[in-house]
This record gives C-alpha cells, sequence and structure tokens, in this order.
C-alpha cells in the first residue's frame, strides 16, 4: 500500500528554527492536516530544518504530528538561517516552495489551501501571507509593555487555541500589526515571513544568500521578498484573510534591547550593499485572494483606510502608487 509519505507533494514548506522549541511546534501544529482547511496529508510536505541550540524541539513530538514533516536537526557552525533554508530546499521534492525563516510563526487554517489555489490560478504567483505579532503591541517593545511568554501562552488559552472551534482564526483577536507591514495590504510590504513561490523561482534568484551571516540572518528576509517581487516571472498574489503570527521567542529584530537601532542600521547597510542599490519596499499592486473571516476584517478596513490616503497621495504628487507593477509589465511586454 502506498502512503501519502511516498507520493511527491506539490507544496515543500521550510520551516526553520533555532532556540524556541515551543513555539516551533505550535508552527508545526498549525501547519498541519486537520488544522489547516480544505486540504489533504498527500498535497503537501512540511521540512522542518533547526541549527542545534541549548533547547532542540522534541523530535519525538515532531514524528507524532498528523501528516508529512520530516525533521533535521544541523550543526550550524555561523548564526544565520540561510545555510538551514539552502539545506532545507536541497530536500524539498515540491513544485513549490513556502519559506517560513522564522519558525516561530503560526498560522491561519487557511494559508497551505489558498497557495496552492494561488498556483492553480498561475504557477508565476508570489503567494504573501500577511504578518502580525500576538498581543497588543509589536513586540520590539515587549519589556516595556510587560509583555511575556506567560501573557502570550495565556492569550492563546483565552481563545482556546489550536483545538477549539475557530481559533485559528480567532488569532486575529489577540494580536497586532506587524511593524514591518503596519499600513496594510494597499501598501508595499517591506518583507514576508510566510512566502510561497515555485522551486524554479526561488533557485533564480541564488537561493538563500549565505553572505548574509549576520545573527538572525540580517536582512535576509527583505532581500528575498525583493528578489522574489521583482523577478520579471512572478505576480503578487496578497492572502487578505489569513495571516502569520509571530510569537515572542527573544528573536533579533522582534525584541527590545539595548543597541537595537545600531544592528538594525548594520543589517539595512549590508542589505543596500548586497542588493548593490538602496532598498525600498517593491511597489506592486496584488491580486486579493481568499475568504476574510470577521476576526480580521478589522485589518482589511484599516488597510482599505490607508490605501485610500496613499493613493491620494500619491495623486497628489503624480506618482503611479504602483510603479514597480508597471515598471515588470512594461520589462515583459518589450
Amino acid at each position: 500500500m502506498t502512503s501519502h509519505t511516498d507520493l511527491k507533494p506539490l507544496l515543500s514548506i521550510i520551516v526553520i528554527a533555532y532556540d524556541m522549541p515551543r513555539q516551533a511546534l505550535n508552527t508545526l501544529i498549525s501547519l498541519s492536516p486537520g488544522y489547516q482547511e480544505g486540504v489533504d496529508a498527500g498535497d503537501y510536505e512540511v521540512i522542518v530544518v533547526e541549527n542545534r541550540s541549548r533547547r532542540n524541539m522534541d523530535a519525538q513530538a515532531i514524528s507524532q504530528l498528523p501528516g508529512n514533516f520530516r525533521y533535521f536537526l544541523r550543526d550550524e557552525p555561523g548564526v544565520s538561517p540561510a545555510g538551514a533554508i539552502n539545506f532545507g530546499f536541497s530536500q524539498a521534492r515540491g513544485r513549490y516552495i513556502g519559506l517560513m525563516i522564522d519558525g516561530a510563526r503560526m498560522v491561519t487554517p487557511g494559508v497551505v489551501q489558498y497557495a496552492l489555489m494561488a498556483f492553480r490560478m498561475t504557477p508565476e504567483a508570489m503567494v504573501v501571507v500577511p504578518g502580525y505579532h500576538l498581543g497588543e503591541d509589536d513586540q520590539q517593545y515587549h519589556l516595556t509593555k510587560g509583555y511575556t511568554e506567560a501573557v502570550e501562552q495565556q492569550l492563546l488559552a483565552n481563545i482556546g487555541w489550536p483545538s477549539a472551534p475557530g481559533s485559528g482564526y480567532r488569532l486575529f483577536d489577540v494580536s497586532c500589526w506587524s511593524a514591518a507591514n503596519p499600513h496594510g495590504y494597499f501598501h508595499p510590504f517591506m518583507e514576508c515571513n510566510c512566502l510561497f513561490m515555485d522551486a524554479e523561482i526561488f533557485r533564480d534568484i541564488g537561493q538563500a544568500d549565505e553572505r548574509f551571516a549576520m545573527a538572525g540572518g540580517g536582512s535576509l528576509n527583505l532581500f528575498i521578498y525583493r528578489k522574489t517581487a521583482m523577478h520579471p516571472r512572478t505576480r503578487s498574489v496578497m492572502l487578505v484573510g489569513e495571516g502569520s503570527f509571530h510569537q515572542l521567542h527573544g528573536g533579533v529584530t522582534t525584541s527590545e534591547f539595548e543597541g537595537r537601532d545600531d544592528l538594525l542600521k548594520q543589517q539595512n547597510d549590508q542589505l543596500c550593499e548586497l542588493l548593490g542599490y538602496p532598498f525600498r519596499s517593491p511597489t506592486l499592486e496584488p491580486i486579493l485572494l481568499g475568504q476574510v473571516k470577521a476576526p480580521s476584517m478589522r485589518y482589511m478596513h484599516r488597510s482599505i483606510e490607508r490605501g485610500m490616503d496613499r493613493v491620494k497621495r500619491c495623486a497628489m504628487r503624480k506618482e503611479d502608487p504602483f510603479a514597480d507593477q508597471a515598471k515588470k509589465i512594461a520589462e515583459t511586454s518589450a
């Protein structure tokens, strides 16, 4: 008898973890069949790559999850996830891949279903899942605001996550926008921590550039997002009713600590150096895909308000709000 693990999946989701066993397991639970709606276990695989730390994940707990999970524990000599990403990509069997560079991000139940739907619409889809932070405030202010892992765990308990009906979308009730993309769906995104694309596109952009050797990869995520967004064979598809939700874990750019501003400047300097030009968020007009459940409607409402403000400002300045979109169309038509 052939099991789903013997079949080649259409989608490979690569999750990178380091020193976050509880948070990463939550992420994997949110990616498992049963939690993810409208898909079968054989449709996708999840490749978990963990760089060894003082607190590794429980391999047995991963093996007991329903679905197609493969776990790799690596001895990484550096402090960047770039090598782990490329290793995970070397193991991927799907035509399409999902990248979750930060394994501490739980997702809503329609992410896999709508990602696959986007690829059925066009193999050129770059599927963007908007990012949020659990808690009332961006987690870089967690010390000032008194936000702790214990507070976060209580928030999840209050909504009955993951087993209570509807709790997957009630993550919107206990979250806020990520500071990287605080204005919503109609503003240019700086990055995406749950990103899907054709595997050939990822190979074409050079995969994860291992020159991003700073802790946490520095601005690697921004680099990958911009390179993918500006690739001539991608079309941005935004899953407006879905989300990836960051859990507090002491991350490099999502924590409050002395010297954070200096570190961010160093990361940006490296990003601009490796891009070869000053970084800016790509101005693309996304295809909107998905159902907007009631808990996420406040984010849609705010996105529309902020989007209308931006369009008015661009009109006053006689600027195209989606100039990069027009540039890509012109280049591909030439």
